[in-house]
C-alpha cells in the first residue's frame, strides 16, 4: 500500500496543467525543458530515501509547470504567477498539498518544490520534492508543448497500453452482455403434459406401453451444443458452439451433451417431449428435451455448489436436426448415453453375447473373473 501512495505522490507534479494567467510577463524562454525532480517520502515509523526522476517536455508561459499525463484522481487548482514564481495547489481524494517553481532572471532555469499529505488506511504519508529545470532549446519542430525524448516514447506507449485495455475491456463488456443474453431466454422445457413416470433416459417397458416412443425419427443427426456460465462474482462467459454427427432413436433420445451432471430423477416421459431434474451433494441439475419428428431442442441448468450458500450457473442449450437420408452408417443405428459402436465394436459384442448365451456359466466367470 505504501508503494501504491508513493506512486500517485510521485506523479503529482507531472499533472495536466491548464492555461495560466496573467503569464505574459513571465521570464521563461519557451521550448524544450528538461525537469529533474528529488522525492522523499516518510510515514509514521517508515521513510524511503530519496528517488530522481529526470524528464524532457516542450513549456509555454502558458503551461509553465511540468506536465505530463493526468494520473490518478488528483488534480491541480489555484495556480498563480507572481513576477517569474508560479505557485498551484494539488487536491486528491486522499490528501492535497501544494507546489511552487521560480524561473530565475535568464529564464532558462527554474527551482521549487512540492508538499504532499496523504491518508492511507489510516496512516499519514508525507513527501517533499524538489524540483528543477534547465532550458534546452527549441522544442522539436511541429510540437509546441507537451512531453518529448524518452517521456513522449513513455507517454505513446502508456496511451497505447490504455487504449488495448479499453478495447479489451469493450470486449469483455459485450462478451458478457451476450452471454447474459443467453442464460436469460435459454429456459428449460416446461414438464411433459402427462408423461410417464420413470428412471434414467432409456425407455422402460412401462412407459413404452404408456406412450411408446417419442416422436422422433430415428437416424443420423447433426447435434450442435453452445454452454454459459456465470460465476458467484457475477461474471458470465458463453462457449463457442460445437458440433458433431450422432445416431439418435426414439427409445434412447436425449443426446449426451445433456446427461451429465447428477443421476436424472423424476423423469417425465412423453410422446413431445422428455424432462427431469436431479440433485447430488455438490449440484442441482434440471434439464428437458422438446422433439419435433426430424429435429430436437434441449436445455440443461447446473447449480455447482461451490461453498455452501455460493452455485455457479452453467447452462446448457442442444439442437438437433437430422441430416443428409437420415440413414445411419451400418452399425451405428443406436447410441448409448451418447455412446456411438464401430460395426466392429458391436460383432465383436454380439460374439461375447453369443458365447455367454452358448455356456452361460462359464459365460459368467470369464464376466467376473473366477
Amino acid at each position: 500500500m505504501i508503494g501504491s501512495g508513493f506512486r500517485v505522490a510521485v506523479s503529482i507534479f507531472c499533472l495536466f496543467v491548464a492555461g495560466i494567467g496573467h503569464a505574459a510577463n513571465l521570464a521563461m524562454n519557451e521550448g524544450e525543458w528538461e525537469t529533474v525532480s528529488e522525492s522523499s517520502f516518510r510515514m509514521k515509523g517508515f521513510s524511503m530515501p530519496p528517488r530522481t526522476f529526470r524528464v524532457t517536455q516542450c513549456m509555454t508561459r502558458e503551461n509553465a509547470v511540468p506536465k505530463q499525463e493526468k494520473e490518478g484522481d488528483c488534480k491541480a487548482v489555484k495556480y498563480k504567477v507572481s513576477g517569474n514564481r508560479v505557485t498551484w495547489a494539488v487536491v486528491c481524494p486522499k490528501g492535497d498539498g501544494e507546489g511552487e517553481i521560480t524561473y530565475d532572471g535568464t529564464g532558462k532555469s527554474y527551482a521549487g518544490n512540492l508538499r504532499m499529505k496523504m491518508v492511507e488506511n489510516g496512516e499519514t504519508m508525507t513527501m517533499q520534492m524538489r524540483l528543477s529545470g534547465k532550458y534546452l532549446g527549441p522544442c522539436p519542430k511541429g510540437k509546441k508543448s507537451g512531453p518529448t525524448g524518452g517521456m513522449a516514447e513513455r507517454q505513446a506507449q502508456a496511451e497505447q497500453a490504455m487504449a488495448r485495455a479499453k478495447q479489451a475491456q469493450a470486449e469483455q463488456e459485450a462478451a458478457r452482455r451476450k452471454a447474459e443474453e443467453f442464460l436469460g431466454r435459454t429456459v428449460v422445457p416446461a414438464e411433459a403434459p402427462g408423461g410417464c413416470d420413470q428412471d434414467g433416459f432409456r425407455l422402460t417397458a412401462k412407459c413404452r406401453k404408456e406412450v411408446g416412443p417419442v416422436d422422433l425419427q430415428p437416424g443420423l443427426y447433426e447435434i450442435t451444443a453452445e454452454e454459459g456460465y456465470r460465476i458467484p462474482s457475477g461474471a458470465s462467459s458463453l462457449s463457442g458452439e460445437k458440433r458433431r454427427t450422432a445416431c439418435v432413436n426414439g427409445a434412447d433420445p436425449v443426446p449426451s451433451e445433456l446427461r451429465s451432471g447428477a443421476q436424472p430423477r423424476d423423469v417425465k416421459w412423453g410422446k413431445g417431449r422428455i424432462t427431469w431434474s436431479g440433485a447430488s451433494s455438490s449440484e442441482e441439475t434440471k434439464g428437458g428435451v422438446v422433439f419435433r419428428g426430424d429435429s430436437f431442442e434441449g436445455v440443461l441448468t447446473k447449480n455447482i455448489l461451490a461453498t455452501p450458500g455460493v452455485a455457479h450457473l452453467q447452462v446448457t442449450k442442444v439442437a438437433g436436426k437430422r441430416v443428409g437420408d437420415g440413414q445411419c452408417p451400418k452399425g451405428m443405428e443406436y447410441t448409448s448415453s451418447g455412446r456411438e459402436y464401430t460395426a466392429k465394436e458391436r460383432e465383436g459384442i454380439a460374439e461375447k453375447g453369443k458365447k455367454l448365451l452358448d455356456n452361460p456359466v462359464k459365460g459368467i466367470r470369464n464376466l467376473f473373473g473366477f
